[in-house]
């Protein structure tokens, strides 16, 4: 059926609208069959037509006849009304702006309306991961997330794949928003586990890992400083560097030697996965990684990043823990580690550093390598020399 000749129709959006919290979202209704919309009333509106969201009237918006808590948030796109078509923008989308809208357009011999639904979801807390108990040989692990709309999945995933939730209990506060928690007894050397929380959609997941067990402790592998790469204020023994900001050693030329607070080890790798550990005691500000051997070592104000050839792991006293790659990343550490494991995977693009404390993983870097790469340790002192030695860990014997 058409409408007859000189008539239109409002065709909306054909479905609901998703938006998470935060976001933009974006309303688009046109007339049908094509009509010039330039001299009409367009309203968009929520609920009912005087809860006003947005007015274009006289050829200009009514910025004075919105709601006031659409007010500085819409942007109307008239790009388009000689052709029928009106787009409103709705800016930092909040989860009460949730609910019926509509857009209605009116001529002076007619007007018409179109409805939909606008749904805003949320983004709950990263999942927090930790041992609730060791139970006939397993390690019992509890997830805990909150702030989420509408009701989250939740997957543990290990090694071999997805595995069921032990249990989950999920919980509604005052606000609507769901917190979830989940279970999971696995064996003690199960490697790395994680815990996901996804969106009903799968738009959007949050996923938390920790590595359970000693598999990686049979490959640690041993890593030495090179003295002639290390910056004269720190002093190296095989596997243990000292600081001091008062005393500079002096030192033979080398064009290995970095003019920053750093070092690097004598070994360098090229492909495979390797694995050692730092011990870097309670020292207050370091970083520690990998950099690429033909990085700038002269320089003193090369900015640390995958651009420049590092890739770092760092703390910033007071527990500001985070990871240095393409960008400075904020990480959150639960139990701050005095000794950290580093896995770099060559070909698989990927280092990873774990708190050896409470065998959690902290962060993993993305990069596909290129050249050779050497593990880094750095110092940020000021006026203080380091409360302990940092080292890498000797391997144990067989």
């Amino acid at each position: 059926m058409f409408p007859p000749t000189g008539q239109w129709k409002v065709i909306g959006p054909n479905k609901s609208i998703r938006v998470l919290a935060g976001e933009t979202a974006t309303f688009s209704c046109f007339l049908s069959p094509e009509t010039s919309a330039e001299a009409m009333e367009v309203r968009f509106f929520k609920d009912q037509l005087y809860a006003v969201v947005h007015l274009y009237r006289d050829r200009k918006d009514q910025e004075n006849m919105k709601m006031p808590q659409y007010q500085r948030r819409t942007e109307f796109v008239r790009d388009s009304l000689d052709k029928g078509r009106a787009i409103l923008r709705l800016e930092k989308v909040t989860p009460s702006d949730a609910g019926l809208y509509g857009c209605w357009f009116s001529s002076q011999s007619q007007e018409e309306e179109a409805f939909w639904e606008l749904e805003v979801t949320e983004l709950g807390s990263t999942p927090l991961i930790s041992v609730m108990e060791y139970v006939d040989g397993g390690i019992q692990l509890l997830c805990q997330t909150s702030g989420w709309f509408p009701e989250p999945i939740v997957r543990w995933k290990g090694p071999e794949g997805p595995n069921l939730p032990l249990d989950t209990k999920v919980k509604e506060d005052m606000h609507g928003r769901f917190d979830v928690e989940t279970s999971l007894t696995v064996q003690d050397n199960s490697g790395s586990v994680s815990c996901s929380v996804q969106l009903p959609d799968q738009s959007q997941e949050v996923e938390s890992r920790v590595w359970v067990g000693g598999k990686m402790q049979t490959d640690l592998e041993k890593v030495t400083l090179d003295p002639d790469s290390a910056h004269p204020h720190i002093y190296t023994s095989d596997l243990k560097v000292e600081s001091s900001m008062t005393i500079a050693q002096e030192v033979a030329f080398s064009e290995k030697r970095f003019r920053r607070t750093c070092v690097v080890a004598s070994e360098g790798f090229q492909n495979g996965k390797h694995y050692w550990e730092v011990d870097v005691g309670f020292n207050k500000r370091w970083y520690l990684g990998v950099c690429r051997d033909d990085v700038d070592r002269k320089g003193t104000n090369v900015k640390l990043s995958s651009n420049s050839g590092y890739w770092v792991l760092g703390l910033w006293t007071a527990q500001q823990y985070f990871t240095v790659g393409v960008n400075r990343e904020s990480v959150s550490v639960k139990t701050p580690p005095s000794r950290v494991g580093v896995f770099l995977d060559y070909e698989g693009g990927s280092i990873s550093f774990f708190n050896i404390n409470d065998q959690s993983l902290i962060s993993t870097l993305k990069h596909q390598f290129e050249g050779l790469l050497r593990p880094y340790i750095q110092f940020q002192i000021h006026g203080e020399d380091l409360l302990n030695p940092i080292s890498f860990c000797p391997v144990p014997p067989k």
